[in-house]
């Protein structure tokens, strides 16, 4: 009962307390809280310390922790449990490296290190000394698909980068239409040859990390309708081989064996046919196409060939000729230089670097001079139809043939208003070899 009293007795001076603040005048309530005293702002010192290295070129993994304070058989027993999960040698330079420190000690308690981009390998210090752990991003796989029209003035490129119902990154945009300029790149132009009217429609897919950024695109099927002209892609991958092509309906590859173009992107400042040569100052004919580009920008064969010529000519300057299959030569001139290996006689692999763009010969500004010959009859690059790739081999058409019904039923399935292979001779169901 004694203890019942004196609860109730402190509740009721709380009370008196309480009720006698309220009852004070509002002036001396705001003087009693203007001459409260603020504390002082109080900052919390970080757990630990973070230093992030990256691996430079020839430097070893052992070399970049030699400076973490660690001794050297804490060292060494750092890179035996790294060895467990992956070689060190093998790291790549510009692998990340995170040192984690406690707040109060110089030795590192943890260590971090990014063995690709989604896969990293974490070291503690545990009870025996150091282990490791490996963490791998989970990726999933999701399926998109766009079609669009190009309207006057625009590009594939400007469409596919303003189209408001794809719900993914500006940088994944582009990334997707270097893919499918890469897909086109023996077909099409897609930055100089598309017209007004034109029509694109894409499935591909992607590899996507938790946090919705991309890893990885494929174009898995596509139709691109240029001047009444059908360019399916029907993606495939040839049994025992590792890396898959693009083909149209027939089972075709799109890789014809020749690049339109030595550039990814090119810029062409003279075309083909006559024009004044602004050096010599006459008119004559042009027989060939000159891109523009800084100096020291890659040229690459537009094909498999075998040097002819890798030299100097007064008129060309530095250049490099090369002879393919079926009679075609293609020729690059006025390089600021010719690529290490590149001689007389030397095989060339398509898209292989052979020089770089300059200013040699007769040449009023960095660029490339670019020749197509047939049979020693100068072609247009921009153009003439290049040699077409074989179709599949027999005993692998079959399977091209269903995986291509399958793909195209899936752009007919989430196909808009645009027609889905108007243009094509071949009904998608009964594809057949030439």
């Amino acid at each position: 009962m004694a203890v019942s009293r004196r609860v109730l007795v402190l509740a009721g001076i709380a009370l008196i307390a309480v009720g006698g603040m309220f009852a004070r005048p509002a002036t001396e309530r705001a003087s009693a809280r203007t001459e409260t005293p603020l504390l002082d702002v109080v900052y919390a010192a970080p757990a630990e310390r973070v230093t992030a290295l990256q691996l430079r070129r020839g430097e070893t993994l052992g070399g970049l922790l030699a400076g973490a304070n660690l001794v050297e058989n804490d060292l060494w027993n750092l890179l035996l449990a790294f060895r467990e999960y992956a070689d060190p040698r093998r790291l790549m330079a510009g692998s990340e490296v995170r040192i984690r420190y406690p707040a109060d000690s110089s030795e590192p308690h943890a260590v971090e290190i990014g063995l690709n981009a989604d896969t990293t390998l974490h070291l503690y210090r545990g009870v025996a000394g150091w282990e490791a752990e490996l963490s791998v991003t989970p990726i999933t796989y999701d399926t998109l698909y766009l079609e669009g029209v190009i309207g006057p003035g625009q590009s594939i490129y400007n469409a596919v980068m303003s189209d408001p119902s794809l719900d993914i990154s500006d940088a994944e945009k582009d990334r997707l239409v270097h893919e499918l300029a890469y897909v086109y790149m023996y077909k099409i132009d897609l930055g100089r040859d598309i017209q007004p009217g034109a029509t694109y429609r894409v499935v591909y897919e992607r590899e996507t990390r938790p946090d919705g950024t991309a890893r990885a695109q494929r174009v898995l099927v596509a139709e691109l309708t240029n001047r009444g002209q059908s360019y399916p892609a029907i993606h495939f991958l040839v049994p025992g081989e590792t890396e898959a092509g693009h083909y149209d309906l027939q089972g075709r590859s799109l890789r014809s064996g020749f690049r339109r173009y030595p550039f990814d992107r090119p810029r062409i400042t003279s075309g083909f046919g006559t024009r004044y040569h602004p050096i010599l100052g006459v008119y004559r004919a042009h027989q060939g196409i000159d891109f523009g580009a800084p100096t020291g920008t890659p040229v690459a064969a537009t094909a498999d060939g075998v040097v002819v010529t890798a030299g100097f000519d007064n008129g060309y300057g530095n250049h490099v000729v090369l002879r393919h299959q079926g009679g075609y030569t293609t020729l690059y001139a006025h390089l600021s230089r010719i690529e290490t290996g590149v001689r007389p006689g030397t095989a060339i692999q398509e898209g292989q670097r052979i020089g770089y763009v300059g200013a040699t010969g007769l040449a009023t500004g960095p660029h490339l001079h670019y020749e197509l010959r047939l049979n020693g009859r100068h072609l247009n690059p921009a153009t003439a139809p290049l040699p077409t790739a074989p179709p599949l081999p027999e005993e692998h058409l079959a399977a091209f043939q269903l995986q291509a019904a399958e793909r195209i039923a899936l752009l007919q399935s989430i196909a808009g208003s645009l027609p889905v292979y108007a243009d094509a001779s071949e009904p998608p169901a009964t594809v057949v070899a030439d």
